[in-house]
């Protein structure tokens, strides 16, 4: 795939993709104006979320198209979501109160496969009948991966991506991590290879900070984050980050805040993009990929 997007073997790609857009007012405001600064190339939004609809406003104000939709099905740590597919109860999907649970694995254990597809696609048709083209789909706290209790839906998902022409983020040298047991390494060695038959698209890698390991200081985060640059191996890359300002309907949403307005400031640190242009790593975005994917196929 490299080669057909005008780079060679050796070459350094990097995605640099926000996630939770719409998570709150303050997480759009600091994604746009990550955008302006051409400190990331990718955003995801989270459609259940209540701050979303005022994501896709401001894109549009902006014009902003470089956005991915990141498939939700759980609630958040602090904050209840609701399914966007709103015609019946998705029963398998929801709580008594109407609600995504928070427990993956219970999800994984109970989700009904056709449920768990129906709520999935109205979260992309969301975004195709407010005049978005996504440019990818990823997944929300891993949900889709089946990383919990086993039960993974990327087969429901490659199915969407077909539909819809889109690429996954489902980098291949996952098969290489050694925090995933052998089952998990070769479940995800089957999706890939079924993936790749229908003609989706994967990157190689993925990095990311830790997230929500205390204490957090930012100058040992800066410190991480350039040494995962530096070390960043030829093919395409994602860097997965969280960038938000810091505010009151943040701190309800989530205890990690802080590390989400480090990484909001990390990006903007001159440092950072010292070393991008160092290391000679070129920045891209799921948009060139989602392109090249519809060409090929």
């Amino acid at each position: 795939m490299i080669s057909k997007l005008g780079f060679s073997s050796d070459d350094r790609l990097l995605i640099i993709n926000a996630d939770d857009f719409g998570i709150t007012k303050g997480t759009n405001e600091a994604i746009v104006s990550l955008f302006e600064q051409q400190a990331i190339t990718s955003t995801s939004i989270m459609f259940p979320c209540p701050a979303a609809r005022e994501a896709l406003e401001l894109s549009n104000q902006n014009i902003l198209d470089n956005i991915g939709i990141h498939l939700t099905l759980t609630s958040g740590e602090h904050h209840s979501y609701r399914p966007v597919f709103q015609e019946r109860p998705l029963r398998s999907l929801i709580n008594g109160d109407g609600n995504f649970h928070n427990d993956i694995s219970y999800l994984e254990i109970n989700a009904d496969d056709e449920e768990v597809r129906i709520e999935l696609e109205a979260q992309i048709q969301s975004a195709t009948m407010l005049g978005m083209d996504p440019t990818h789909l990823d997944s929300h706290g891993g949900s889709l991966m089946g990383l919990y209790a086993g039960n993974d839906f990327l087969e429901i998902t490659f199915d969407l991506c077909e539909k819809y022409r889109l690429p996954f983020n489902l980098p291949t040298r996952i098969i290489e991590q050694p925090f995933f047991n052998n089952k998990q390494k070769e479940t995800f060695r089957i999706r890939i290879n079924s993936g790749r038959k229908r003609g989706i698209l994967f990157i190689d890698d993925v990095i990311s900070l830790p997230y929500c390991c205390k204490p957090v200081e930012y100058e040992e985060m800066k410190r991480q984050l350039l040494t995962l640059l530096k070390n960043i191996k030829p093919g395409i890359t994602q860097l997965t980050i969280h960038p938000s300002k810091i505010t009151e309907e943040l701190k309800s949403v989530t205890s990690c805040y802080f590390e989400r307005g480090i990484e909001y400031l990390l990006l903007i640190d001159p440092d950072i993009k010292k070393v991008l242009k160092k290391e000679k790593i070129n920045l891209v975005s799921w948009k060139e990929i989602r392109e090249l994917q519809r060409i090929l196929t």
